[in-house]
């Protein structure tokens, strides 16, 4: 059963994939797309998940798919169109790119999220595509795209935020936040884990 009923899964996924060569989502990685590896560990803590993006090949992954409303902007406009969308209050969002996150790394951000606009983990770098995104900040979030603000660690400034230090924390160890945006990049995290380096 999910932590909470009223939160929805968002999973960005509609990058333009230019390092990797071809959609990233559907990069095989220890044998199964990239994002199923998401789906997988988000499944178990949300009462829904739904897809950003565009490619037609993601509706191949059994989740509704919604397009990102706001094109070529990078992920700020995948996150309002995942706000848009959303009938809850309570939002995960993450990218499709990132296979080492677990439930358990979700079920705590989520548990932390109470009283707060946004949640985010930080590791060494602020982690605005893990966390939880309430639906209440849609009209400042448009307001500041169209004000010209894309980037994502400065637009979450403008919330009130939870940014949760992790690095100490057994729950999330060194490649948790590894995402992966080239197919080099994949056949290295292929080859560790083969090896049991991972």
């Amino acid at each position: 059963m999910p932590y909470n009923e009223n939160i929805t899964g968002y999973i960005l996924a509609g990058g333009k994939s230019s390092r990797m060569g071809s959609d990233k989502a559907s990069k095989l990685f220890q044998g199964k797309p990239l994002i199923e590896h998401v789906i997988t560990q988000l499944e178990t803590e949300v009462n829904s998940i739904v897809i950003v993006s565009d490619n037609p090949a993601h509706n191949n992954f059994s989740k509704p798919v919604i397009p990102d409303l706001m094109k070529d902007i990078g992920p700020a406009g995948g996150i309002y169109s995942a706000l848009l969308h959303s009938a809850t209050e309570k939002n995960f969002i993450v990218s499709c790119d990132m296979p080492f996150i677990t439930s358990k790394g979700i079920h705590y951000l989520i548990q932390q999220s109470v009283g707060f606009e946004i949640t985010i983990a930080r590791s060494e770098f602020p982690q605005p595509l893990f966390g939880v995104y309430s639906k209440s900040c849609l009209p400042l979030w448009e307001s500041l795209i169209k004000s010209g603000q894309l980037s994502l660690r400065q637009l979450i400034t403008h919330f009130k935020i939870n940014t949760l230090p992790v690095n100490d924390s057994s729950i999330f160890n060194e490649k948790f936040f590894s995402n992966i945006n080239s197919q080099s990049e994949l056949d290295v995290f292929n080859e560790d884990i083969g090896s049991g380096l991972v």
